[in-house]
Formats: structure tokens, C-alpha cells, sequence
């Protein structure tokens, strides 16, 4: 069973994330909750929670904030932005302090259900209809290559370790859509090996 921890100023959304799981079907139990970043920090200090579902528009102190404060008190803890927020600079600014994912509130079930499985399996994952906000590197700096979702979701794999074969396996793709990406990945970062192109995604802080 998985434990989740949920911080949402909204007492209704935090009762629908209970009643998705309130059946334990999916192995997934929602063991705690706050409405705000404040009430959390001490919860989450006796929390068995593995993942922690956070709400980046919240008063007094962001899930923006609160995010990076998580990683920094609690490094083993997954953080889920699960959020409405449109904003792309917003976005990044919580995806830059370590959100292990960023996930749309109006996402299905089975889309929330395979984010939390694989933040535990140390992917970071952007949802789908997540408004682009990776472009924003180019404006800090323009040696910054510009990477789809589909690019940085298997480069983020492969720096782990991962092979091509299992990379397939992972994202549910065929070895020649992996095969296309990582050409891909070789032209914009003007790299012809697979440890060189890690190595710079590193130095421009796209993946950790």
C-alpha cells in the first residue's frame, strides 16, 4: 500500500482525492492531508507518506515554495504538483525546486494512478495537456536546448541508467519512437554520445 499525503486549500478537493482511493483498489490510501503549507510541515514531519500531492496556489506560502522546502526537509518524499495553474513561468519555477511531477487537477484517474507509480520509480513526469513551460530556458539562456516532454521524460530515464530497451518498456513506446527522440537529442545538444548529451542536460540543470 502506498501512502499519500495531500495539501490543497480546498477541503472538497482533498475530500475527492480521498473518495478516488477510498477503496483501496489501486493500493493507494490517502493517510493525511493539510490545507496549507503551514499545517503540513508539522503533519509531515510524523507522515509515513510516500508521495505528497501539492496544490501550487495556496495563501501565506505557495506550493511553488513549499515544494522546495519539502525536498530540503524530506529528500525520500515524492512531490506531485497537482494543480490548475496555467502559468508556464510558475511552472518551471516549481518544476526548478525538485516537483517530481506536474500533473493538470482535472487529470484522470489512471493518468494520477501512473504518475504516483512512477515518481516512486524515480521518474519526474510532466502530464499531459501541462502547459508547455520548458521553452522558458531559452530565455535565461539561449545554449539552453529546447526539449518536447516525450525528449526530457527519456533523457530523464536513460541518465538514470535505464537502457534504450527498458525506456521502451517504460513509457509504453515502440524502440523506433526512442530511437527517433534520442536523434533528436543528439542535434540540439550537438552530441554524438548518449554521456555527453547527460552530461550537459546536467550543466544547464534540465535534469538532476
Amino acid at each position: 500500500m502506498t501512502n499519500i499525503f495531500v495539501i490543497d486549500d480546498h477541503p472538497v478537493f482533498i475530500d475527492g482525492i480521498k473518495a478516488v482511493f477510498n477503496d483501496g483498489g489501486d493500493e493507494i490510501k490517502v493517510t493525511g492531508w493539510a490545507n496549507s503549507a503551514k499545517e503540513a510541515l508539522p503533519k509531515l514531519k510524523h507522515s509515513q507518506a510516500k508521495v505528497i500531492l501539492l496544490d501550487l496556489i495556496m495563501p501565506e506560502i505557495t506550493g511553488v515554495e513549499f515544494c522546495l522546502d519539502i525536498k530540503n526537509h524530506f529528500p525520500d518524499k515524492k512531490v506531485i504538483a497537482l494543480t490548475g495553474e496555467l502559468n508556464p513561468t510558475v511552472l518551471l519555477n516549481v518544476w526548478n525546486n525538485k516537483a517530481d511531477a506536474i500533473l493538470m487537477k482535472y487529470c484522470r484517474k489512471k493518468e494520477l494512478v501512473d504518475t504516483i507509480r512512477g515518481v516512486l520509480s524515480g521518474q519526474r513526469i510532466i502530464g499531459t495537456k501541462v502547459p508547455e513551460f520548458l521553452n522558458l530556458f531559452q530565455n535565461d539562456n539561449n545554449t539552453k536546448p529546447k526539449l518536447t516532454k516525450s525528449e526530457l521524460q527519456i533523457l530523464i530515464l536513460l541518465a538514470k541508467g535505464h537502457s534504450r530497451n527498458e525506456v521502451c518498456d517504460i513509457i509504453g513506446s515502440s524502440e523506433h519512437v526512442v530511437k527517433f527522440h534520442c536523434t533528436n537529442l543528439f542535434k540540439k545538444f550537438k552530441k554524438n554520445k548518449l554521456t555527453a548529451v547527460i552530461e550537459e542536460a546536467r550543466k544547464n540543470q534540465l535534469i538532476e
